[in-house]
């Protein structure tokens, strides 16, 4: 019995002195534990922030093609020659404008209202015409100048029968039917192909070269665009107009036009471009 007690005692002894080895091996574990980590919690950390930025590729702009955009043009359409109508253009606000001759001649139906170009005188002409032409006259005479009216508006049977007249002359002159046409042609339009259709000019005094000679044809000359009236067949376009010189033979195309034209010393196709 007694050595039973001794035992346990023995054994708890043993127990005790175990329990307190751990205890001591724990105690001392700790503290040196805890110095580690005391001694990197006060050893300094610097972190070293780099202040020297990347190096970056350059942006290469993209080029930009500047497009300028064309000038607006101030020059007016030129006329469109292809199927080019005087008939069409005689109703439209260009209507002093409008070219008459073999290549574009009149449409056999057109009429105009017309008026006398002076008092007392069977000559009549478009009424917008007369007008303009009544002013030149009365300015005229002002200065003891009379342009005396010697023609205006012709009818188409009337241009036809003095066409055929004239081509009738030139045979008897011995020419052949087609110089004969030709001949004529340069001094009278075939029916239809005359301005004084459309009631647009005037013949002054008289249809004789000698007319040029005269004080009324001075004045002309000095004044008439004045009034919007220019020389049709002047003696330096014949090539173009295709028509002998007359001095007598006055056209109307307004008074703006009427001085470019004279300024420019151009005859009516090349102003409107139909040369």
């Amino acid at each position: 019995m007694k050595e039973m007690q001794l035992k346990i005692r023995k054994f708890l002894f043993i127990a005790l002195v175990a329990i307190l080895g751990i205890l001591l091996i724990l105690y001392i574990a700790f503290c040196r534990g805890g110095d580690y980590n005391s001694a990197h919690i006060d050893e300094p950390t610097t972190k070293v922030e780099s202040t020297t930025e990347a190096p970056t590729d350059p942006i290469e702009e993209e080029p930009t093609d500047i497009v300028e955009e064309p000038e607006e043009s101030t020059t007016e359409e030129p006329v469109i020659w292809d199927n080019y109508s005087p008939s069409k253009v005689l109703l439209s606000e260009n209507w002093m404008l409008a070219l008459i001759n073999k290549n574009y001649p009149l449409d056999k139906n057109y009429s105009m209202s017309t008026a006398t170009v002076v008092e007392g005188s069977s000559v009549t002409a478009d009424i917008r015409v007369a007008e303009a032409y009544r002013q030149m006259y009365n300015a005229a005479m002002s200065e003891d100048v009379v342009l005396t009216p010697y023609s205006g508006y012709c009818s188409y049977q009337r241009q036809k029968i003095i066409y055929d007249n004239k081509v009738q002359a030139f045979l008897l002159q011995g020419l052949t039917e087609e110089e004969a046409k030709q001949s004529a042609e340069k001094r009278v339009e075939p029916a239809g192909c005359s301005e004084n259709g459309a009631g647009l000019a005037v013949d002054v005094i008289s249809a004789s070269a000698g007319f040029a000679s005269t004080n009324e044809y001075k004045w002309l000359v000095a004044n008439a665009h004045n009034f919007g009236f220019v020389l049709r067949y002047p003696e330096d376009k014949t090539e173009i107009t295709g028509m002998i010189y007359q001095p007598w033979h006055w056209r109307y195309v307004g008074v703006d036009v009427a001085t470019e034209m004279k300024d420019q010393n151009l005859c009516l196709e090349e102003y409107l471009g139909a040369v």
